[in-house]
């Protein structure tokens, strides 16, 4: 039988006192070291991958006891930040947070969180009320405000506005006059009203007023007569006119009572 030539290799080992081990294909595949992603991860984790020699997939591991060839865990953790966020109502007074008023609005953070201790995952809540990140604003005196924050103007059936209280339960608009520059305007149970004119007040023009405003007669309606004209109205001729006018002045004449 033919001896096996050692390779270079195994005589260095050989000299040194050393027998070098054959590694075949076999002894590398159970050597060597696999990740493989657990189906279903650890509770409280995100995911779960198992270092194993020798295999490739889940169902080969073996976790203990003869043939053991699990190595480790590898544990991904969840995200324990912010799982959701939604706008609520509060229904009760200084619940679910201490000052809540009924109607309020707030939002609500649903937080993960893991018990270290116990090793699990739970919730908790963060209660962030909206008033204090807005100006709330409601309706009053004529101006309305639904839940859609639509602004509309109070009106009733008829369109009055109300911007002051009224005993008769109607709407109304309130109206200030200044009674001494009014000028004959006041505010009646019917309505507003401009009074007529007199010669001692003021106010609006009769219709009869205006039909005689229109008719009476101006500086430019009315044509001087002259002396001679005048004169010969009474049989009297120019130069006898001029002598009769030239004996008179503004002085001389003067009003009867």
């Amino acid at each position: 039988m033919s001896k096996k030539k050692l390779s270079t290799l195994e005589q260095k080992l050989k000299k040194l006192g050393l027998v070098a081990k054959a590694y075949t294909d076999a002894v590398a595949a159970a050597a060597k070291v696999n990740l493989i992603e657990q189906a279903t991860a650890e509770s409280g984790y995100l995911k779960t991958y198992l270092l194993a020699a020798g295999v490739d997939s889940e169902a080969a591991v073996v976790e203990s006891g003869t043939g053991k060839n699990l190595i480790g865990k590898i544990n991904i953790p969840k995200d324990f930040l912010v799982k959701s966020a939604t706008v609520e109502t509060v229904a009760t007074a200084d619940s679910p947070y201490a000052g809540a008023g009924v109607g309020d609005k707030y939002i609500d953070f649903v937080i993960n969180t893991k018990d270290t201790a116990q090793g699990s995952e739970t919730a908790s809540h963060v209660y962030l009320p909206v008033n204090d990140l807005v100006d709330v604003y409601t309706g009053g005196n004529g101006v309305n405000i639904n839940n859609s924050n639509v602004v509309s103007l109070d009106l009733d059936t008829n369109g009055g506005l109300e911007l002051t209280g009224s005993t008769d339960g109607q709407k109304k608009l309130a109206i200030k006059l200044d009674s001494t520059n009014a000028n004959g305007l006041a505010l009646t149970s019917a309505g507003l009203k401009l009074a007529l004119a007199t010669q001692s007040t003021a106010g609006a023009m009769s219709a009869a007023d205006k039909t005689k405003l229109d008719k009476a007669l101006t500086s430019d309606d009315i044509a001087l007569a002259s002396d001679n004209e005048i004169g010969s109205w009474f049989g009297f001729s120019a130069a006898e006119t001029s002598t009769i006018l030239t004996g008179f002045s503004d002085d001389s004449i003067t009003d009867e009572e």
